[in-house]
């Protein structure tokens, strides 16, 4: 019977320029990736469904599977899209170089890392422009946001960086960049909308375009 953490492939192609500069890490990494996963996910449920945050987990589980609502806000229907399609390109990309237990918690580790990303940015920027605190000030929601963003870190292993990634950080920082020149208006008009949805879609957009072989 097949192993269900068996590589089906072997590491991502090297190019000639590649091949001097490659870590023997990544190739481990891309062979047994459950060895950075298992314990990401081991701290972002502990951290999510036990203690101070218990809340979250269930509360994300239910937003999630209620779909693309707009009762919370106007820009979880962007998040729960960006996620959703995230997720499934993610597993396409990665469909052939591994098995369908590490393809899965990849995929989905991926997208609560992304998710993050765009948070982390944003909280710092209204921090310093707005005053606005970070997760409510509390160091155990800190941590807890710390749990999603190292999630990105799911499938580092099979990490290839390309025009796809740097195109989207690009967009990403440019427009958290415009977004500050106008002064960082939070839900205050169009622009703010405007400029959320397109950082917020850029942030997965990066992150799922690590996972293209060069």
């Amino acid at each position: 019977m097949e192993n269900l953490y068996e590589h089906h492939d072997d590491s991502p192609e090297k190019t000639d320029l590649e091949k001097p500069l490659m870590l023997p890490v990544r190739a481990s990494l891309a062979m047994r990736p459950w060895v950075v996963y298992g314990p990401l996910w081991i701290q972002w449920m502990v951290l999510n469904f036990a203690g101070k945050g218990a809340w979250i987990g269930p509360t994300v589980l239910r937003q999630l599977f209620a779909g693309p609502r707009t009762e919370l806000n106007l820009i979880f229907p962007v998040t729960w899209t960006s996620a959703v399609i995230s997720f499934i390109v993610t597993i396409l990309l990665l469909s052939r170089r591994t098995s369908f237990l590490n393809l899965f918690f990849i995929s989905a580790g991926s997208q609560f890392g992304a998710s993050f990303l765009f948070e982390f940015v944003f909280s710092i920027i209204a921090l310093v422009r707005c005053g606005h605190p970070i997760l409510y000030g509390d160091y155990y929601y800190l941590l807890v946001g710390t749990s999603w963003l190292v999630m990105i870190l799911c499938g580092m292993g099979y990490w290839s960086p390309n025009r796809f990634f740097y195109v989207s950080i690009l967009v990403f920082t440019g427009g958290f960049f415009f977004w500050i020149l106008i002064g960082f208006p939070i839900l205050a008009g169009v622009p703010s909308l405007v400029l959320n949805y397109v950082t917020k879609v850029a942030a997965f957009s990066a992150v799922t375009s690590l996972y293209f072989k060069r």
